[in-house]
């Protein structure tokens, strides 16, 4: 998964993948000038979670209640020659089902955006015989 995104606002993006695969997208961040977001000294997590009572999980920081019922978090690398390229590389832990998240960027200055939010669905990985 190769995706370029305009980082000027949050994005609503579908995921798919297998159970006990690598989680390996690389994001590359621009703004509306198409010119990369330098990312150097920030700290990018993306968290998946199954939940109750929370329709959406862009913004659901604690203040909406509602019951973990599994969490995931993917921590991504920084590179790229403008910084602005971000890799995970992760192996899916999530059971088979259909999952919310959310990607949150905290800027070295502390102030922080979520980028990213959607449907996170694992399928099930079967074994070869």
């Amino acid at each position: 998964m190769s995706n370029q995104l305009d980082a000027t606002i949050a994005k609503r993006f579908d995921i798919t993948v297998k159970q006990n695969q690598t989680f390996d997208p690389v994001l590359t961040f621009i703004d509306e000038d198409n010119i990369g977001i330098d990312l150097l000294g920030a700290t990018i997590k993306l968290s998946v979670r199954h939940q109750n009572g929370c329709e959406t999980t862009c913004g659901c920081n604690g203040d909406t209640p509602f019951e973990f019922i599994y969490k995931q978090d993917f921590y991504g690398t920084i590179g790229g020659s403008e910084n602005n390229v971000v890799s995970f590389n992760d192996t899916i832990l999530l059971s088979e089902g259909v999952y919310k998240y959310d990607m949150i960027i905290v800027f070295a200055d502390n102030t922080q955006k979520y980028f990213l939010t959607g449907t996170f669905r694992v399928k099930k990985s079967y074994a070869s015989l």
